[in-house]
C-alpha cells in the first residue's frame, strides 16, 4: 500500500502545480499572507483553495489516508437533487506528489465547488457576540429545514458537526465532507468514519452504519441552536471550539446541566415540541425513528396526530386531551393537528383558557400556548378547573384555588370533589356535605355518602337510605 503524503508534501505539490494534475489542467492555488497555499487541515485530509482554467474557484481536498468508498459516494451524490449538497467530483490518481526520496506517485483528490461563507460555528460566534437572538433563531430554523430534507433523502451524511456545515453568502446552509456518507448500497457494511463524539451517540460504532446515523447529531445541533436563540451568552460558557454548546456524551446520560435547565425553561414556556425533542436524547439507541415528526412543528410544518394516540377527553374536539407513548398532550381532532406535544405525565381538559397538567416537577396550570400560568408544585394533587375553582391537596388536606392560583377555600377538608353546578362535595370528619365557590357550607355535612350535582340534584346516602336532594338539601325525586 502506498504511503500517503503529508500536509507538507501536498503543499509543495499544490504550490508548484505545473503539470501535476492529470485532468484538471493548470491549477493556481490561492496563497495566505505568508505566501503559502491557503489550506484547512482536518484529521484525515487537507483542503486547498484553488483556481482552475475555467477561472472558477474550487476546494481541492487531498487525503492523508486511503479514502474508503469515496469514488462510489461522490458518484452517487452527484445524481442527488438535495439543495444542501455542494457540487463535487472524485478524481482518482489525479495529483502527482513527490516523496522524500524524490520519486513521485499520483493520488486521488476531490474537487468541490468553492462556497463563499463561513462555518456554522463561526457564524454562531458572531451572532452570539452581537446578542442577535433573531439571527440565531433564523439559523436554527434553516438548520431544521435542512435536517427535515436530509431525513427524506436516501443517504445520510455521517459526520454532521459545526465545521461541516457552511453558511453561504445567501444565508443558506451547505454541507461539506462526504467521506462518511451512508448510501443504500452500503447496507450491511461497517462504517469507517464515525464522526465527532461531541455530536454522536456513544453507542454509535462501526456496526451502526445505516440511514439513521444522522439522527442523534441532528437533535444535538438543533437543541443547541434553540438554546442559543434563547440565551446567546451560553455560547461563551459552553462552546469549546468543537461543539456548539451541547455534548452528546452528556445528553445521552442525562448529565447535561445545560440541557436539563433548558428542558425546564422550555416546559415553563410551553414549548412542548422542544421538550419532546430533548427527551429523546436519553435513549440508549442512536436511532430516533420519529425525529422528522419532532422537527417539523419547530418550523410550522403540520404535525399530524401520531397513529397510536388514545383520546382521553373529547369534550372539545378542537382541543382534546390525548395520550401517546404513556404521555399526555392536546390536539385538534377536527384538523388532525397536535397543539401541545405529549410531554405531560397527566393532563386535564381546558376550562376556558386554563388546564392543569402534571410534570416530573409537579403540577402546573397552563394556558392554551402551553405556558405555565400558575406553579402548583406545592400541592400533591390539583384537579381540573370547574366553575373557576380547582381542588388542591397538601398534607392530606383539601381546599380550592382560583384561576390565579390563590387559595380561596382553605385546606381544611379530609376530602373534596371538583365543583359542578356551583357546588362541591366536601368531607368534614366522617360526613359529607356541599360548599359553594365562596367556601360557604350550603348543605350541612350529614351524609354517609354524597355524589356531585347533575341537572339540579345529587344522590346521597344517610343511615343506609339512598335518595336524591336538590340544591337546598331537601329530598326530591
Amino acid at each position: 500500500m502506498r504511503k500517503r503524503p503529508t500536509i507538507c508534501r501536498y503543499m509543495e505539490a499544490v504550490g508548484d502545480s505545473w503539470h501535476r494534475f492529470r485532468t484538471l489542467g493548470e491549477v493556481r492555488p490561492e496563497y495566505d499572507t505568508h505566501g503559502r497555499p491557503s489550506f484547512r487541515a482536518g484529521n484525515y485530509s487537507v483542503v486547498f483553495r484553488i483556481c482552475c482554467e475555467d477561472t472558477r474557484r474550487y476546494a481541492l481536498k487531498c487525503y492523508m489516508y486511503a479514502p474508503f468508498r469515496a469514488e462510489t459516494i461522490y458518484a452517487e451524490l452527484a445524481k442527488s437533487r438535495c439543495p444542501y449538497l455542494i457540487e463535487a467530483k472524485y478524481l482518482p490518481d489525479e495529483l502527482l506528489v513527490d516523496d522524500e526520496a524524490g520519486t513521485n506517485c499520483r493520488f486521488p483528490v476531490v474537487v468541490m465547488e468553492w462556497i463563499d461563507g463561513e462555518s456554522l460555528g463561526s457564524r454562531l460566534g458572531r451572532l452570539c457576540r452581537m446578542n442577535d437572538r433573531e439571527g440565531i433563531k433564523r439559523l436554527a430554523e434553516c438548520f431544521v429545514r435542512m435536517a427535515v430534507n436530509l431525513l427524506s433523502e436516501n443517504f445520510a451524511h455521517g459526520d454532521l458537526k459545526q465545521d461541516n456545515i457552511l453558511v453561504d453568502s445567501q444565508e443558506c446552509l451547505r454541507l461539506i465532507d462526504y467521506d462518511g456518507v451512508f448510501l443504500p448500497e452500503f447496507s450491511g457494511q461497517q462504517g469507517k468514519v464515525l464522526g465527532s463524539p461531541l455530536y454522536q451517540h456513544p453507542a454509535r460504532d462501526e456496526h451502526f452504519f445505516c440511514k439513521a446515523i444522522d439522527d442523534y447529531p441532528i437533535a444535538v445541533i438543533a437543541l443547541s441552536l434553540y438554546a442559543l436563540a434563547d440565551e446567546p451568552s451560553l455560547f461563551f460558557d459552553y462552546h469549546d471550539g468543537e461543539n456548539i454548546v451541547l455534548d452528546a456524551r452528556e445528553t445521552c446520560r442525562g448529565t447535561s446541566s445545560l440541557l436539563n435547565a433548558m428542558i425546564e425553561q422550555w416546559e415553563l414556556a410551553g414549548r412542548t415540541n422542544l421538550v419532546a425533542l430533548a427527551r429523546v436524547m436519553l435513549r440508549s439507541d442512536p436511532a430516533i425513528p420519529e425525529l422528522k415528526s419532532l422537527l417539523e412543528p419547530l418550523i410550522d410544518m403540520k404535525a399530524d396526530l401520531p397513529g397510536d394516540i388514545e383520546i382521553v377527553d373529547d369534550e372539545d374536539l378542537h382541543c382534546v386531551v390525548f395520550r401517546s407513548g404513556g404521555l399526555f398532550g392536546y390536539a385538534d381532532c377536527e384538523c388532525r393537528r397536535v397543539l401541545l406535544a405529549p410531554i405531560y405525565l397527566d393532563a386535564t381538559p381546558f376550562r376556558g383558557d386554563l388546564a392543569v397538567v402534571r410534570t416530573s416537577a409537579g403540577y402546573r396550570v397552563i394556558d392554551r400556548t402551553g405556558a405555565c400560568r400558575v406553579d402548583c408544585r406545592e400541592y400533591s394533587y390539583v384537579g381540573p378547573f370547574c366553575d373557576g375553582r380547582a381542588v388542591v391537596c397538601r398534607e392530606e388536606r383539601y381546599g380550592f384555588i382560583d384561576n390565579n392560583g390563590s387559595l380561596v377555600i382553605p385546606l381544611r377538608y379530609v376530602f373534596a370533589s371538583n365543583f359542578r353546578e356551583g357546588l362541591a362535595v366536601v368531607r368534614v370528619n366522617d360526613k359529607f356535605g356541599y360548599v359553594d365557590t365562596t367556601g360557604k357550607m350550603v348543605i350541612k355535612a350529614e351524609f354517609d355518602h354524597a355524589g356531585r350535582f347533575r341537572c339540579g340534584r345529587a344522590r346521597v346516602e344517610r343511615n343506609g337510605e339512598g335518595f336524591y336532594i336538590d340544591r337546598c338539601g331537601k329530598k326530591c325525586k
